[in-house]
């Protein structure tokens, strides 16, 4: 059955989890972006959205990988040197 081309009611968002094995996180969603909350920054989360028009689902999309980070941390105070005309700055990374 041709079903291409049929407006589409919503969209359904899947995350994977262990052995990349998807759950639905949000279906009936009516826009085309979404917000996650309550992720844990420094992982890795996988994510792959659907569409659905009045006959079904469509295939997923491509999966997307995107790493949670945290702003790092301030750097150390740095320390300055005058070498002739020229100013060396220099500091540790946190």
């Amino acid at each position: 059955m041709f079903n291409g081309g049929d407006t589409i009611i919503d969209y359904r968002i899947s995350e994977a989890m262990a052995n990349d094995v998807y759950t639905v996180i949000a279906s009936n969603v009516l826009t085309k972006s979404y917000t996650v909350t309550g992720l844990t920054a420094g992982l890795s989360y996988k994510f792959r959205v659907e569409a659905r028009n009045y006959v079904y689902y469509s295939l997923p999309s491509t999966a997307v990988t995107i790493l949670c980070a945290s702003r790092p941390s301030t750097p150390s105070l740095p320390t300055t040197k005058n070498v002739n005309d020229i100013v060396k700055f220099d500091w540790s990374a946190p």
